[in-house]
């Protein structure tokens, strides 16, 4: 880990990612007696819309800033797409406040930083309290949240597979929101501050929960289980997708990278691996289990999960969950099988 800011991480229980696997869900497992949604499937109160990049994302993006009204907060690992920079301006000066977190390891950023800085809107990088600040949402006037996989560069728009959701429930909005003060506090150099509490959250959360919701997530699994990942380093999650299969789920994996070290596991254990086409770069992290689909920033490493800050959720809803699956299935047919 990056140089810690001491008291915050005393206080973030998951800094020692080593307790921090081995606690259940991040909390309390069942949902709170005013309905609050405790598990990663309590319904919410207005369905999930997904979306898939790369077709359309700018624009989708581009519109989603510039509904807001009256706030903007984003947290981004990378933004290098001076369009969408320009769309905060814009913003800017119509009179919505706007605070934006960054990576302060990714150079990329360099991109945006100075169109920022000289419009005066109002960016931090993100503290050393995590490997990194992975993250990549869009909090639009505190009644709406997209969560997704994309990154705003060049790549994300062009020829990135990426998934995303907008999330209108606000329990979910609250949660994020509460996550972005917490890191915008620490970014500001803030101490002795109480990490958001997620104890009753749906949201899938590094490093607070995302180890344990996605083993938990690919347990479920019953009938199929189906990922598109750039790789999967993390031992254990590993470990849960042969155990899919041994139980009799039938499992797919798309993977970008054809020489992961997961590859020989998995077609040892019988379940086929394929690679896109190099029209498509996989930057996704799609689990689908049955008909339940994570979607979010979490790689699937060991760090992702338990050292950075990163937001994910599963997408259950029927209309937000068909093209997601159709996606996969589409991308599926047109790759190709790694020997």
């Amino acid at each position: 880990m990056k140089p810690s800011v001491v008291v915050a991480c005393l206080l973030l229980s998951a800094c020692h990612a080593d307790n921090a696997s081995d606690q259940p869900d991040g909390g309390s497992t069942v949902d709170a007696p005013d309905g609050t949604g405790c598990t990663t499937l309590t319904p919410r109160t207005q369905p999930l819309e997904s979306f898939v990049g790369p077709s359309g994302l700018e624009t989708r993006m581009g519109a989603l800033i510039d509904s807001a009204q009256s706030t903007l907060d984003i947290q981004m690992y990378l933004w290098t797409v001076k369009g969408l920079a320009n769309k905060l301006v814009m913003a800017k000066q119509r009179g919505v406040a706007i605070r934006v977190i960054l990576d302060p390891d990714e150079a990329g950023n360099d991109a945006v930083e100075p169109i920022f800085t000289s419009a005066g809107v109002t960016w931090k990088n993100a503290a050393p309290l995590y490997s990194f600040s992975h993250a990549k949402y869009v909090i639009v006037d505190k009644t709406q949240v997209a969560i997704m996989s994309m990154n705003f560069n060049l790549d994300a728009m062009v020829n990135e597979r990426n998934y995303g959701v907008i999330d209108h429930d606000p329990e979910d909005i609250a949660d994020v929101q509460s996550i972005f003060e917490y890191d915008w506090a620490i970014a500001n150099g803030a101490t002795g501050l109480t990490p958001a509490n997620l104890t009753c959250t749906r949201l899938i959360v590094s490093p607070t929960n995302s180890k344990q919701r996605i083993l938990d997530h690919i347990k479920s699994a019953t009938t199929t289980l189906d990922l598109e990942v750039m790789y999967i380093s993390e031992a254990t999650v590993r470990t849960a997708i042969t155990d899919a299969k041994a139980r009799g789920v039938t499992v797919r994996v798309l993977i970008e990278d054809p020489t992961d070290e997961s590859v020989p596991i998995f077609k040892a254990a019988g379940i086929p691996v394929k690679q896109p086409p190099s029209s498509i770069y996989l930057h996704s992290k799609l689990i689908i289990a049955d008909e339940v689909a994570f979607v979010g920033s979490e790689n699937m490493s060991y760090t992702s999960l338990v050292k950075n800050r990163e937001v994910g959720a599963l997408v259950f809803e029927p209309t937000a969950f068909a093209p997601i699956q159709s996606q996969f299935d589409s991308d599926w047919n047109v790759s190709t099988a790694i020997p």
